[in-house]
């Protein structure tokens, strides 16, 4: 099994966790640990640890985080680099996550997982240019 777990800076990782189940349903394995302002990094630290230790028995975790080098970010890291189940991905958006949880529900492994997450990320990344289609509708007028 594949546990997720989502991180981030104030209440982004519930947001984003809160999206899945809208469109995907109830999670089981899936869980967020938010970083509000007024928590500390060692508090931080125990969350995150706490969360790893939920899925002890789970044989990969992958943690998505919303930003490299931030606070959150850097403690996966230091549980990444101690633990090898952890595939540690940062600049989570929603299509990433959605892929992660419909390939894991299809029973895909890990590795396989793994080779589709990154690029839906970057197909879920662009700018709606109305300029360009309204162009793109005069060509197949004439």
């Amino acid at each position: 099994m594949i546990g997720i777990i989502i991180i981030g800076h104030g209440e982004f990782p519930q947001g984003m966790m809160s999206a899945v189940e809208l469109i995907g349903g109830k999670q089981e394995g899936m869980q967020y640990v938010n970083f509000p302002a007024t928590d500390t990094a060692t508090e931080l630290e125990a969350n995150i640890h706490r969360a790893i230790e939920e899925y002890k028995d789970y044989e990969d975790i992958f943690i998505f985080s919303d930003l490299l080098s931030g606070s959150p970010f850097n403690t996966a890291v230091m549980k990444a680099m101690q633990d090898k189940r952890i595939h540690l991905y940062y600049g989570v958006n929603l299509g990433m996550l959605l892929e992660a949880v419909v390939q894991r529900t299809m029973g895909l492994s890990a590795p396989q997982i793994m080779e589709t997450v990154l690029e839906t990320g970057k197909e879920q990344i662009g700018i709606f240019d109305v300029d360009r289609i309204n162009n793109d509708e005069d060509e197949f007028d004439s």
